[in-house]
């Protein structure tokens, strides 16, 4: 492996949009926690983005979503071979994850690996909450 990349941004959103003209990319919804009715808890997409400094060399960086209390996985994804010229050279990269299931409360973590060597970590919490009591629908007697 080349350098070891820096990461100086990486965050978990509803979605990455990559406008093409400008090559600017846009986190929308970026949240740390999931409140849900009922377990297990299926979300149906979620972004990951990462901006990389300090990289020089070939990287395949892979993402991992581990349940914190038992480290099982949950989710991955990984880029093909990609080639970074120059250390002074800004990378960013988006993943999506889709149809993700969280089998119960607690605490998850998202790890980013650069040839397998962990340079970031990123926890969401996934919680329980009652659903709103039923309203009264007549005249509050």
């Amino acid at each position: 492996m080349g350098a070891r990349p820096v990461v100086t941004a990486f965050l978990v959103c509803d979605t990455v949009i990559h406008e093409q003209e400008t090559n600017k990319k846009s986190c929308i919804g970026i949240f740390h926690q999931i409140s849900t009715h009922r377990f297990p808890c299926r979300h149906g997409q979620l972004s990951i983005y990462a901006n990389i400094t300090d990289a020089q060399g070939e990287y395949v960086f892979r993402l991992s979503l581990q349940h914190l209390k038992d480290g099982r996985e949950i989710g991955a994804g990984s880029t093909p071979p990609l080639g970074i010229p120059d250390r002074l050279q800004t990378a960013e990269l988006a993943f999506r994850l889709q149809n993700i299931v969280f089998p119960s409360p607690g605490k998850y973590q998202f790890q980013l690996f650069a040839n397998e060597d962990l340079v970031a970590q990123k926890e969401v919490v996934i919680k329980k909450i009652e659903p709103p009591a039923p309203r009264d629908g007549g005249n509050g007697e």
